[in-house]
């Protein structure tokens, strides 16, 4: 499969429904070994499905070995960038596991986000919570790379807060207490990395920047104006169905998309807890 044809399966694919382009495992944030991530898969009848992680794709070879042909899975990741002064998140699709290319920039990833850890776990330490690096490893397994999510679930079990939600508006999200910036590299150079990579590059969950608020006259021209600079550094396509996104928002992100020679993808952004995310799609989505 090329990548025009891997753009075309996600697009024709998601709108037919009956799959999800993006899942979380324990390689990042989510809670399901990618074994558990796949059997669910299984019970919820999907025809085809993706594992997109955070800044990891070390996941892949294990989603890979569980499918074992039953059901048709794309190797995927979901990476940070910077657009517009703020975060966006780009997901990139391939047609093989460990794309060489890709594979070397996550390793310098794994090596920022453990410089950023440690210093936002000093934050935490001056502001009272006695959490060690060490800490971190014993939510997921060995090869997690842990982040954000999983100083909140120390924060929920150890100091005293009662959500993950909770921990990210009092001292993890941006602007809070113990944040930490990280480097990002831009959009555009996200998309070109994918791209040179042999993937696909399609903008995760607009609606989450803020680019879907619909009572605003000016937001179809603004996101006309940067799907053109995205689309331009090499973007395919936008995540229109999303398990955060309204119908009303969904049809919005379509139209948008069709105007601008994009194509769709449909992911819930499951992370196997349904108290904290929206479920992972079925056989009968869309």
């Amino acid at each position: 499969m090329t990548d025009r044809e891997l753009a075309l399966f996600l697009h024709e694919s998601s709108l037919a429904g009956g799959v999800d382009f993006h899942l979380h495992s324990n390689f990042s944030d989510g809670y399901q070994s990618p074994e558990e991530l796949v059997a669910e898969v299984f019970e919820k009848e999907l025809t085809a499905f993706s594992l997109t992680d955070h800044d990891n794709m070390d996941g892949i070879p294990r989603a890979r070995k569980a499918v074992s042909g039953r059901v048709l899975f794309i190797p995927g990741v979901e990476l940070s960038s910077r657009f517009e002064d703020q975060e966006i998140h780009i997901l990139g699709y391939f047609t093989e596991d460990q794309p060489a290319g890709m594979m070397e920039y996550l390793e310098l990833q794994v090596r920022e986000r453990a410089e950023r850890n440690l210093a936002m776990i000093h934050k935490l330490n001056n502001l009272g919570y006695a959490i060690r690096p060490e800490d971190l490893d014993s939510y997921g397994n060995k090869k997690t790379l842990p982040g954000r999510v999983h100083m909140a679930l120390w924060l929920v079990e150890h100091g005293g807060l009662h959500s993950i939600g909770e921990a990210f508006a009092r001292l993890l999200k941006e602007g809070a207490p113990a944040f930490v910036y990280r480097k990002r590299h831009l959009a555009g150079e996200t998309i070109r990395l994918i791209r040179e990579s042999g993937g696909v590059a399609v903008i995760a969950h607009p609606q989450q920047y803020g680019w879907c608020d619909l009572s605003d006259p000016q937001t179809p021209r603004l996101f006309r104006e940067r799907l053109s600079r995205l689309k331009a550094a090499g973007l395919s396509g936008i995540e229109c169905f999303h398990g955060q996104a309204t119908g009303e928002e969904s049809a919005f992100m379509q139209k948008l998309a069709l105007e601008a020679g994009l194509i769709c993808t449909a992911g819930s952004d499951s992370h196997g807890r349904a108290e904290t995310h929206t479920a992972m799609y079925d056989g009968r989505s869309l």
